[in-house]
């Protein structure tokens, strides 16, 4: 495997997943076939594997992070509320895990949308009820954007009803939560253990 930094958004070829997992490349390529792991194709046909993908693939399957990983193991979270009792309480559940997610706080979709354009973060955590520009449109704008439309976008409500939550999984919601959100599926999302940061607790 080559010497460079690994980041989150490096890619990896089949056989460089391989060598990092000591697995034959075959296998790689079938989870990727099966659509275990998210992967791109070159224009020469070739896959590339985002490094940030394949961490979410292990610690799915709780599956050890390679050495070599480590450095693109940080994720980065943007959470949407315009309750700032609900963003506090977000700061609290998160500290522990600040050795492993970057989170930054918004209380309004317009500012939010700025930040996650150049930010770019792993996952995105939208209230649907907003003054101005609400969850949904805020969803349905990151989805319209090529630089944006990858992003994992999970919306929650207070008020979730079968009509609010296709409403959200059309304007291209990963999933829809409701209030209190559980952290541990936010935090799941991300590709990040509740165990990794018991001690930090």
């Amino acid at each position: 495997m080559t010497q460079r930094l690994i980041r989150s958004e490096t890619l990896l070829t089949s056989h460089q997943v391989g060598s990092l997992l000591q697995v034959n490349p075959t296998s790689v390529n079938n989870w990727i076939r099966d659509g275990r792991i998210p992967a791109f194709r070159t224009p020469g046909g070739h896959r590339r594997i985002r490094a940030a993908d394949l961490i979410a693939f292990l610690t799915q399957h709780e599956m050890p992070i390679p050495a070599a990983l480590r450095p693109a193991m940080r994720r980065r979270l943007i959470m949407v509320d315009d309750d700032p009792l609900q963003l506090r309480g977000w700061s609290r559940i998160l500290k522990p895990y600040r050795d492993r997610v970057d989170v930054e706080l918004f209380d309004n979709g317009i500012d939010a949308l700025v930040r996650i354009g150049s930010w770019r973060p792993q996952v995105v955590v939208l209230d649907v009820m907003m003054p101005g520009v609400d969850g949904i449109e805020v969803c349905r704008r990151l989805k319209a954007q090529e630089e944006t439309r990858e992003i994992t976008i999970i919306t929650t409500s207070g008020q979730l009803t079968p009509v609010l939550e296709q409403l959200a999984l059309d304007a291209g919601a990963s999933r829809v939560l409701p209030k209190p959100t559980d952290p541990e599926v936010v935090l799941k999302t991300l590709g990040v253990s509740l165990q990794t940061a018991l001690h930090d607790a």
